[in-house]
């Protein structure tokens, strides 16, 4: 049975509440103009999609107070250069794959870790186009730094669920995102 979006059936219950305009007020002998009632089509409470977007924003929040200055990285540079030092080698198009993000954020990233000597380009054999991306010495000073407090981060946070809960999430996020990069391979995509 296909998802039936409990977003869509908050906003059609709130629909049937709602009066379709408020009512004309009268001021001092005259009348304001009625203004149209409009109706939220997302619930951001019924949303599963907005609560991973909230729940990343908020796992992220204390990056830039630890590590944002004193590193000059913003949370986009440290996700690039953590994948970079899990896939070692990876091409900045295999990057903007992995990770989702378009190619032209993932070049300024690259870039900008390149001239803090965080990471190297190496070309490629295959193909002299492409180039391989790896972190210096620098680089995996900094992500081994960070890198502690976000796996206890992610502790603190996955302490609030049970192993099965934990291996469940694990694997419909995986699924979800297996399902999104289908979707764009196939210009699938409402968006």
């Amino acid at each position: 049975m296909p998802y039936t979006s409990p977003v869509m059936t908050t906003a059609r219950a709130a629909a049937r509440r709602t009066p379709s305009a408020a009512p004309s007020v009268k001021k001092a002998g005259r009348t304001k103009p009625t203004r149209p009632v409009h109706h939220t089509l997302l619930s951001t409470e019924d949303s599963p999609y907005y609560q991973v977007w909230v729940l990343t924003n908020l796992t992220g929040k204390p990056f830039g107070a630890l590590f944002g200055e004193r590193f000059d990285l913003n949370l986009t540079d440290w996700r690039i250069l953590l994948t970079i030092a899990d896939k070692p080698g990876i091409s900045a198009q295999g990057l903007a794959d992995y990770t989702g993000l378009d190619k032209m954020s993932v070049s300024r990233v690259v870039r900008k870790l390149e001239a803090q000597d965080r990471l190297v380009r190496e070309n490629s054999e295959a193909d002299r186009r492409s180039f391989h991306l790896n972190l210096t010495e620098s680089g995996w000073a900094v992500y081994e730094e960070i890198g502690v407090a976000a796996v206890r981060r992610e502790a603190q946070i996955y302490a609030g669920l049970t192993a099965s809960e934990f291996k469940t999430l694990h694997k419909l996020l995986g699924k979800l995102s297996v399902r999104a990069r289908f979707d764009q391979l196939n210009n699938t995509t409402d968006l």
